[in-house]
């Protein structure tokens, strides 16, 4: 079974490359200290496993799960890490690990945790699955509703919604656009109305959540 170990903290990574490399049966890559190292390794090596950290340097460890089953769909992805938020895990999850081990897990967890996932098991207990899984729908059901406010808001709205996020009043927007401060204010009203914001700041903050405000 070969095994590879993304870790920036080296201390760490070699101490756990050498307790894998005296299992029976393992065989372990080369340390990645990156997820761009991580994918030259899948490609080189094709691991069986991958133990990811997710705080790399660069690009984060969730990002690069999805990097890594593109290249070989078989490998098993564990997620091996100090601390992850829900959506964090929640974003691996969706990308295809097979489970979470926390760094401070027992020595014969890690190892376990390796054969099981090899073996296709799913390394999450099942309220945790089941948490897990009810937070992926919150979060599908939030990215339907970004979708839907986004398309609402036509192509003149979005052009006043910049300008608010630039502090700009009603006089300056005009200005900006050439149109007239009673047409401005309809325009903010449909801003207001679409993004379900009390106030123009919320508005704002509104658009920011939805990445209107740098497009």
């Amino acid at each position: 079974m070969r095994l590879l170990i993304v870790d920036d903290h080296i201390a760490v990574a070699e101490s756990l490359h050498a307790l894998l490399s005296r299992e029976p049966g393992f065989e372990l890559t080369p340390i990645a200290p990156d997820a761009e190292t991580a994918l030259r390794i899948v490609r080189e090596t094709e691991p069986d496993v991958v133990l990811m950290d997710q705080g790399l340097p660069g690009m984060s460890g969730t990002d690069a799960v999805a990097r890594v089953l593109a290249i070989r769909p078989a490998t098993a992805v564990i997620m091996f890490s100090g601390s992850m938020t829900e959506d964090d895990l929640v974003t691996a999850v969706e990308s295809g690990i097979r489970g979470y081990v926390p760094k401070g897990a027992r020595a014969a967890d890690v190892v376990s945790a390796v054969r099981r996932a090899a073996a296709g098991e799913i390394l999450l207990a099942p309220d945790e699955l089941t948490r897990l899984l009810r937070r992926s729908r919150e979060r599908s059901r939030q990215r339907l509703e970004r979708d839907r406010q986004v398309a609402s808001l036509t192509p003149r709205e979005r052009e006043v919604l910049r300008l608010m996020a630039k502090a700009q009043d009603v006089p300056a927007i005009s200005d900006a656009l050439g149109i007239t401060a009673h047409t401005a204010r309809g325009y903010i009203q449909n801003i207001l109305e679409k993004l379900q914001a009390h106030s123009r700041l919320e508005a704002v903050i509104r658009a920011n959540e939805l990445g209107l405000v740098e497009q």
